[in-house]
């Protein structure tokens, strides 16, 4: 199913501009022209908006790590990659994403359907300012391939308006060695109140066991694009964590493996909890990420 095109104001676009091309641009206040889409590629098969003079000038480190906790809130400070979508600058996240360079967040496309206009990086709360970064999102792209029913390739990355000061997390090698059957893995997200599609008001984090997809296969249909999970007990992934990060913890730092897209039965031990698998789109990540889509 193709996504519908959203125009977040009415600009005045070259005549060679093609409105079905492009999958969402957020137009924060006053922009520079610097920031506002050109050109598309006429040549490329993503769906780009060409951003300028968005590459990273410098950044700082903010690189802390903590070994594996168990479920619950997590500690302030820790997991600053995390960010929350908002249409507002204090407003309430309605989704999740992931940093994954200075300029760069990774989330699913069904958060594109929303008025993303800020995200906040680094904070714990689900809402406000009182702590981590809020920078404008300047502009979307989806997945070539993403197509809401089934979750496929459910891949979005947001440009922002200037570099977070905060560490990227790493993502999965496209050879996904990063994945093993049977490893623990931490969910991360403003979690709902107990199954009931309500924000919870700090980040939380739930601990999930990878699965194989031939194992998962025998509980529910899983694609290429897809990895699975089954909860410790009671653990699995709810509605207030779309989007969120799915990160393996190692002693070199997290390394995310996938994003959280949908469970059979939230908070049902033994159904599989169904993500996005990040190294399937590296060969799409990397070319946005490292600027072959900006100029």
């Amino acid at each position: 199913m193709k996504l519908v095109t959203t125009f977040i104001s009415v600009l005045a676009f070259p005549s060679t501009f093609r409105a079905d091309s492009y999958q969402h641009f957020v137009q924060g206040d006053n922009l520079s022209s610097d920031t506002i889409p050109t050109l598309l590629d006429e040549t490329s098969n993503n769906r780009v908006v060409q951003v300028k003079n968005v590459l990273p000038k410098s950044t700082s480190s903010n690189d802390i790590r903590t070994p594996l906790e168990k479920t619950g809130i997590v500690p302030i400070g820790t997991k600053t990659y995390v960010a929350g979508l908002r249409t507002t600058v204090d407003g309430t996240n309605f989704c999740s994403a992931s940093l994954i360079s200075p300029i760069h967040l990774l989330a699913g496309t069904s958060c594109t359907l929303e008025d993303i206009r800020w995200a906040s990086i680094g904070s714990h709360y689900v809402n406000g300012t009182q702590d981590g970064e809020q920078i404008k999102v300047v502009a979307i792209l989806t997945h070539p391939k993403s197509l809401r029913r089934g979750f496929t390739y459910d891949f979005a990355v947001l440009v922002l308006q200037k570099p977070s000061k905060f560490t990227p997390v790493a993502l999965a090698k496209s050879d996904d060695s990063d994945v093993t059957d049977g490893e623990w893995a931490v969910t991360m997200g403003w979690d709902d109140d107990e199954g009931l599609s309500q924000m919870g008001y700090e980040l939380f984090r739930s601990n999930v066991q990878l699965m194989s997809n031939s194992n998962c296969a025998k509980k529910t249909k899983v694609t290429e694009s897809l990895l699975c999970s089954r909860g410790a007990a009671s653990q699995t992934s709810c509605s207030g964590e779309y989007s969120g990060p799915v990160v393996v913890e190692r002693s070199s730092g997290d390394v995310i493996v996938g994003l959280v897209t949908w469970g059979d039965d939230c908070d049902k031990p033994g159904y599989p909890s169904i993500y996005s698998r990040v190294s399937i789109a590296r060969a799409w990540i990397d070319p946005v990420i490292n600027g072959v889509c900006f100029h």
